[in-house]
């Protein structure tokens, strides 16, 4: 082979990693003789673009996107990269690789789209359990009775003079009686809310003998369904119809790891087909950041008769490893109950809700069965926060940056709505900017006010490494804020960000606290316990964890903010501009419940907002074919 090394390789070959050139090196020594003869390099490089695909989050390598395009590129180095054929030659090499028998099908092509075994066998299991739950259990005269009796209970049944629709409650009454359902929405359309009712709905329906899972893929996701459920049950448990069904509800969301019994090393979870989780209905929320892997050992580990709820965003960043599984499996089935029902759903509506406007009826059979239902009207989220983050979901930004007034960054409380303000500003008032934003948590008088001021504000970032990254930016806040106290790591008010899973503390990765001293003046790490109380840790039982004034985007996700600093300086480099994205900024903006303060330029938002992360899989057409 002509690269002999991966400083070779990576000299003719921009942008790709070691993983990249080892894998495809194996690959193509594995496959020897079988492969056609003279064809080694443009193998070699069909390989590396899987894996470099693989890397950025796509579950497979569309043949039909690299047709004829250069791939590997160094800027300014025309004779660098390599340049693929045509597609009829890519499916060629790429049925050559998928029948070789020294790789022991270890490559598949399926259509155009090339995989490497593990992803073709995720998509493939994933799509075989998610059309197994998709045809809905038939409701008793009885169920249908007891659901009715507490329906006011549950949702207002005032008739509206408006005839404005209420998704919240077509979305429980539609859902109850679906193995298989999704609840998609935006910030502050309610739903948690909606989630609490229809797990009522269920335990009234079948009379309190549902065992119900909550779960998230993060710490901190779990930790605000948690907090939403127990909401919800102090009002439930003022009902004398629901008190007797709250103690069923009364339980800790837990994060995915944790629910599969995931090591900290390995693949290998405790719960699988062999060992399936005890629970009838499973509530997985925040569903958007769930990679495909994670999702099918999830799948993997349910008992034929149990539920899923799949509860999200799709809009918001898809998750770090590969695939866009929530995105996918809306985007298969095509509608959601806006779009209209058959006449059954339709009725089964009419009989739980009379007093809700009719849905529009399908005389023909949809081809994919009704699982999806979005939520559309904001609870909570709105004003000029709620436009602009539509603008961007949206991708029409002409003229916005000109409707951004311009803020001072000193006076944090006075930020409301979204205002921009420019990197030069930030570095000339540092100092007074980062007292108003965080000088107030070690001051405070109390630990539920230090609690209270740090979780209410944040700055988030797209990167860790850098000027403007996660890292030196909590550095400088520390050094400005505690001099002297921040090398040693521990003092009054540090805010601490768990990064890694300790089950024995019971605290996870993305978990926040805070460092302050107990009643004999002894510093020890607080977090949220139940019922609004905080418990503490002994720091030196303290798992790994970093300072959090400043978190990166993708680790903010589940989490909200009355207001924060989302700065978006230049990329540092090719690969950092890649993650720029629509989705990268709807995600950060809309972390704030009150107020943003957008650090960046115009050039750079508007481009960032041109980008649309699209991953390549073939989780959706697989869904779609599946109903054929």
């Amino acid at each position: 082979m002509k690269y002999t090394d991966f400083a070779a390789c990576s000299a003719q070959f921009a942008n790709i990693e070691a993983i990249d050139y080892f894998f495809a090196r194996e690959m193509l020594q594995r496959g020897g003789d079988t492969l056609p003869t003279g064809s080694d390099e443009a193998i070699f490089c069909l390989l590396l673009a899987l894996s470099a695909a693989q890397r950025a989050g796509n579950s497979c390598l569309s043949l039909t996107d690299i047709a004829e395009t250069r791939w590997f590129e160094h800027a300014g180095q025309p004779d660098t990269g390599w340049q693929f054929g045509a597609l009829d030659t890519l499916i060629q090499q790429a049925t050559a690789l998928s029948a070789a028998a020294p790789l022991n099908n270890k490559l598949i092509l399926q259509d155009t789209r090339l995989y490497t075994a593990r992803y073709w066998q995720f998509e493939q299991e994933l799509v075989t359990q998610i059309s197994q739950r998709c045809q809905p259990l038939t409701l008793t005269d009885r169920q249908q009775q007891q659901l009715k009796d507490v329906w006011p209970v549950l949702f207002s049944t005032v008739q509206s003079n408006t005839q404005e629709q209420d998704w919240q409650q077509v979305a429980v009454a539609l859902c109850i009686n679906r193995p298989f359902a999704m609840l998609s929405g935006g910030p502050g359309t309610g739903k948690t809310y909606t989630i609490a009712r229809l797990l009522m709905a269920l335990q009234v329906a079948w009379q309190g003998e549902l065992s119900i899972v909550l779960t998230a893929p993060t710490g901190k996701a779990a930790q605000r369904l948690s907090e939403s459920m127990d909401a919800a049950l102090v009002q439930f448990s003022r009902s004398p119809a629901l008190a007797s069904y709250t103690a069923q509800l009364s339980q800790p969301a837990m994060t995915l790891h944790r629910l599969l019994g995931m090591p900290r090393w390995g693949i290998n979870s405790r719960h699988s087909a062999s060992n399936t989780i005890a629970a009838d209905v499973i509530v997985v929320d925040e569903s958007s950041m769930i990679d495909l892997a994670l999702m099918t050992r999830l799948f993997r580990a349910l008992a034929p008769h149990t539920r899923v709820i799949l509860v999200g965003d799709p809009r918001q960043l898809p998750s770090v490893e590969a695939g866009n599984v929530l995105g996918d499996i809306i985007a298969a089935f095509g509608r959601s109950a806006q779009s209209g029902v058959d006449e059954s759903t339709a009725a089964q509506l009419a009989t739980l809700c009379p007093h809700l406007p009719a849905l529009t009826r399908h005389t023909q059979q949809h081809p994919t069965p009704l699982v999806h239902f979005e939520l559309k009207r904001a609870q909570r989220f709105g004003g000029q926060l709620a436009a602009v983050a539509a603008a961007i979901n949206s991708g029409v930004v002409d003229g916005l940056w000109q409707q951004l007034g311009s803020a001072d960054a000193r006076q944090k409380d006075a930020l409301n709505g979204v205002a921009q303000c420019a990197f030069n500003t930030i570095d000339a008032q540092f100092n007074a900017i980062v007292r108003d934003w965080f000088g107030g948590i070690a001051g405070a008088a109390t630990l539920a006010e230090a609690m209270a001021q740090l979780q209410s504000v944040r700055w988030l970032t797209p990167f860790r490494q850098g000027e403007y990254g996660s890292e030196q930016l909590n550095s400088r806040i520390e050094r400005l804020l505690t001099p002297g106290a921040a090398q040693r790591g521990i003092y009054r008010g540090r805010p601490v960000m768990i990064t890694e899973n300790h089950h024995g503390q019971r605290l996870y990765n993305g978990d926040v606290g805070l460092i302050w001293p107990d009643e004999q003046g002894v510093l020890k790490a607080w977090f949220a316990g139940a019922e609004h109380q905080y418990r503490s840790v002994p720091l030196m039982r303290l798992p790994r964890h970093e300072t959090v004034y400043a978190m990166t985007i993708h680790k903010s996700q589940g989490s909200e903010f009355n207001r924060l600093m989302l700065l978006l300086p230049q990329a540092p480099s090719y690969h950092a501009a890649g993650i720029y994205t629509r989705e990268l900024i709807y995600t950060g903006l809309t972390r704030a419940k009150e107020g943003a303060l957008l650090v960046t330029s115009e050039t750079i938002l508007q481009q960032a907002v041109k980008h649309q992360q699209q991953r390549k899989t073939g989780l959706a057409e697989r869904l779609r074919q599946a109903f054929e």
